[in-house]
Parts: C-alpha cells; sequence; structure tokens
C-alpha cells in the first residue's frame, strides 16, 4: 500500500547522500535558503501574532505558517526536519549508509541554523518591523518560555511537530495535484503552530530575533542552546520513527506484494 511512496523517498534519500557526499558546498547553501523559507514564515506569523487579540493570536499564527513549508517544498531546498523521514527511510530501504545519514542530518542541521541566523541578522537591520517594534514583547515571552521549558516536555512537543511536519511532507507526496499538496501542507503546519509545538529550525530563527533584539535576561544563548539541543532530539524520533519507521513497518511483505500483484489482473478481469 505505502511501497511506492517509500520506494521514492528511498531514491530521495540516495541523491541527498551523494548531493550532500560531492557537492557539500551547494548542498549547505541550500540548506541555508530551507532555514531562511522556515524564517519568513516565523516573521511573518509573530508580525500578525503581534498585533492581534491574545484569544486569537494561536488561530491566526497557525493559519499562516504554511507559506514555510510551501517554500521548503515548491521552490526546493533542504530542511532537516524533513530529512530524518527521507535518510531513516533511505538506510531502512539500502539506498543510503549509516554514515550518509549522520552527514545529511548534521550539514542540514548547520546549513539551517545558518540560514536562519543571516535571515534575523538581515530583519534586524531592516528596523525589525513589528516583531522588534519598541514595546512589542512577543517573541520574547515566547522565546523565553520556549529555553526555560522541561527537557522531557521540549522532546515530546517536539516528536509531536515532527510528526505532523513529516505528515506533510508524505501526503504531499501521495497527492497528485499541486493544490491538494498546498492545503495538506497547510493543515498540518496549522496543527502544529496552533497547538504550540516545537520545531527546531522554526526555533532557530524565532531565537535569533530574539537575541538580536533587546531581549530581557531570560533569553540568552545558553538557553537556545538548551531548546535546540532537546527538540533537535524530539524532532527526531517524531520524523524517523513516527513516519518514517512507522511507515516501513505498516508497509507489506514482499511476499505479501507479490500475491496482491498476483491477484489484481484476476480480480479485473472477472469484472
Amino acid at each position: 500500500m505505502y511501497s511506492k511512496t517509500l520506494d521514492n523517498f528511498a531514491d530521495v534519500a540516495a541523491v541527498k547522500a551523494a548531493f550532500s557526499r560531492d557537492k557539500p558546498l551547494a548542498f549547505f547553501i541550500s540548506s541555508m535558503m530551507a532555514g531562511a523559507y522556515v524564517g519568513i514564515g516565523i516573521i511573518l506569523i509573530f508580525t500578525l501574532g503581534q498585533q492581534v487579540d491574545p484569544s486569537l493570536r494561536s488561530l491566526v499564527m497557525g493559519a499562516c505558517f504554511g507559506i514555510a513549508l510551501t517554500l521548503v517544498i515548491f521552490a526546493g531546498s533542504d530542511l532537516f526536519t524533513g530529512h530524518t523521514l527521507f535518510m531513516t527511510v533511505g538506510v531502512a530501504r539500502g539506498s543510503s549508509d549509516w554514515a550518509g545519514l549522520v552527514r545529511n542530518w548534521v550539514m542540514s542541521w548547520v546549513g539551517n541554523l545558518a540560514g536562519s541566523v543571516l535571515l534575523a541578522w538581515v530583519f534586524w537591520l531592516a528596523g525589525g518591523g513589528q516583531v522588534l517594534k519598541e514595546g512589542a514583547d512577543l517573541i520574547y515571552t515566547a522565546s523565553a518560555a520556549k529555553m526555560n521549558a522541561p527537557a522531557l516536555a521540549l522532546i515530546a512537543r517536539a516528536a509531536l511537530c515532527n510528526w505532523l511536519v513529516c505528515l506533510a511532507i508524505w501526503t504531499s507526496a501521495r497527492a497528485s495535484s499541486d493544490a491538494a499538496k498546498c492545503i495538506l501542507i497547510w493543515w498540518c503546519l496549522f496543527a502544529f503552530i496552533a497547538c504550540g509545538f516545537e520545531h527546531s529550525v522554526a526555533n532557530m530563527t524565532v531565537f535569533s530575533l530574539a537575541l538580536f533584539g533587546n531581549h530581557p535576561p531570560s533569553v540568552s544563548f545558553g538557553g537556545m542552546a538548551y531548546n535546540l539541543l532537546w527538540v533537535t532530539l524530539g524532532n527526531i524520533i517524531g520524523g524517523a520513527g513516527f513516519v518514517g519507521l512507522a511507515y516501513l513497518g505498516a508497509s507489506p511483505k514482499e511476499a505479501g506484494e507479490t500475491l496482491v500483484a498476483t491477484q489484481v489482473p484476476a480480480t479485473a478481469s472477472a469484472r
């Protein structure tokens, strides 16, 4: 039932593993673009969130974050959280090895961070808009809450987050039309933002913006490192485990696939 999608993802993993190995600079630049694309979504939702009533904030911010993954998928770039799914399937299907997985994850994560910081710096140079203006506090309160949350809570929220992000990637890959892909991406990202889950790459821009601004003592580089450590771990659990390994486990065995394949023509001819 899911073998075709898994085979396609295994092919993607092989391409991404070769890309990061053979053209590391190009892969790093592509990863930077993904970090920046997610950061554009963060700037958008915090701009809007700063201006709406708190009772509507989760709804508005969640409804507007779909631009992030839409840009990543349709423009093309390399997002760490998506690669937790691709590379897990690739290793399981034999199209990549563990060395390729580790190299891909590390390079995409660092590239995403570089792109996020660069975007935040340019936005700060531009004046910070509604996000960093005098009296705006949403970016600081959100950052402080993320930086001081318990480790287990961060891991759990991050696992739930990347479950949804990778489901957006999985379902959009199985959809046939661009409109359907966009709707699926929108729903999954709406859910993760509105529910307050944790995405490592999104947090990179959130924290960078807060640190560039006039932040309180509760926002720090140490807090950023603390959050990203646990959230990255949780994102791996969500993408690799809850989606990648789950669908690998739910796929028919090779013998079962052969049996189904031999039955289909007979069933069709009987109609």
